[in-house]
């Protein structure tokens, strides 16, 4: 299943570069190094978390198969499927295409994974490497955005025609279209509960729209100076937070549209990054002013702690570990940091490799392994430290 953790990172760059959804590109494997235990303290664990694979890629695209033991690559119109513990070949190459691919997502089981290129989305079995009914056609230019529902019957597309539209990912007919942006429709997600779809579009508009009616929720939310950077569902599908070029995150009620709260400010220019913990108790935001990272209390909308100093560069990717411990964070200095979620300080020293921007990161859903794209055209696979081990009597 493809969620907003994915898309934020998934448009090819198209949604800021930021928190922005799913992905990397790919290649011909090469670089693949062994990689240590686990270790159980601070110190070691900082030694295994720089222990890494690498592949390289081109197109700057990847998605995480649901249990995260694979993740996908693009390169030159095709897909390629990997192993997240070794780096190696996993399975057959999909979408084979003449053309250029804009998005990728894996269904909520992973046996599907869907390919968005010119004008037609396609659907391939992620274990025999064929299609998978015909193709969702019918939108007049690139496909920028696709995704699964969570319960992975419907597929969502966002197009260059400004449309939104929903698929019965089953017989691939078209389930109905969305109007209403001016202009490309750039990013669509669906809510955790799949109720509600978001999108953002080229004309600096959120949207929000009824899953079952295809209905608009409200007013487009709030034009922005610039462009859409990021937008992140709450874990309780009850809030949507949004960033642009300001210094500001906006919070909308996701069933109402309306403002939740004043808007967050960060300390200076454009937030290209947010996501919400888990819990949904805290929303991390860059600040691509001063380089920093701030976490907020979500109900109190106040400052969790101080803010999260030591990149030389503004951070375009984050996201939290499953259990919410770790906050990893990529930046335009061409390091990825870990962070504590509860105290703010870092986890060890900073993870290098990558030869300019950190553009996107993923970490697997059993919280050992974190993939990060480069502007290098290179992925690369991080063990993650272990949490320490509580003794017991």
């Amino acid at each position: 299943m493809t969620t907003e953790r994915d898309q934020n990172d998934t448009q090819r760059r198209r949604f800021g570069r930021a928190a922005v959804v799913a992905v990397i590109g790919l290649l011909a494997l090469a670089g693949v190094h062994p990689q240590p235990a686990l270790a159980s303290n601070p110190s070691q664990a900082a030694d295994a978390a720089r222990a890494r694979n690498v592949v390289p890629g081109t197109d700057g695209i990847i998605a995480v198969r649901p249990g995260g033991k694979v993740f996908a690559t693009v390169s030159h119109g095709a897909v390629k499927q990997w192993n997240t513990a070794t780096g190696r070949k996993a399975g057959p190459t999909l979408a084979a295409k003449t053309g250029p691919i804009h998005s990728i997502g894996f269904s909520a089981d992973g046996k599907l994974l869907a390919v968005a290129g010119d004008r037609e989305v396609s659907l391939w079995n992620t274990a025999t490497g064929q299609r998978s009914g015909p193709p969702l056609s019918g939108n007049v230019g690139p496909v920028h955005s696709v995704t699964f529902s969570p319960t992975g019957q419907l597929v969502a597309t966002a197009g260059d025609d400004g449309t939104v539209r929903l698929w019965d990912s089953v017989t691939g007919s078209l389930v109905r279209t969305m109007t209403g942006h001016v202009g490309a429709a750039t990013s669509v997600v669906f809510s955790p509960d799949g109720a509600h779809l978001a999108t953002a579009g080229a004309d600096d508009t959120v949207r929000l729209w009824q899953t079952a009616t295809g209905e608009p929720i409200g007013v487009p939310l709030a034009a922005s100076p610039g462009p859409v950077y990021a937008m992140s569902f709450s874990i309780d599908a009850s809030l949507l937070a949004t960033s642009d070029g300001s210094n500001v995150v906006r919070l909308w009620d996701a069933a109402t549209g309306r403002p939740a709260g004043e808007p967050l400010t960060a300390s200076t220019g454009p937030v290209y990054a947010l996501t919400f913990n888990p819990a949904g108790t805290l929303l991390a935001t860059s600040s691509g002013g001063d380089n920093t990272v701030q976490l907020w209390n979500t109900a109190t909308r106040q400052p969790a702690a101080a803010p999260l100093t030591g990149h030389t560069g503004p951070v375009r990717a984050m996201r939290f570990s499953p259990g919410g411990r770790l906050l990893a964070t990529g930046s335009d200095d061409g390091t990825v940091r870990l962070w504590n979620a509860a105290t703010g300080s870092p986890e060890g020293a900073p993870l290098t490799g990558h030869i300019g921007p950190v553009w996107a990161l993923r970490i697997t859903p059993d919280g050992k392994r974190l993939i990060t794209v480069g502007k290098d055209e290179k992925v690369r696979l991080w063990r993650l430290p272990a949490k320490k081990p509580t003794l017991r009597g």
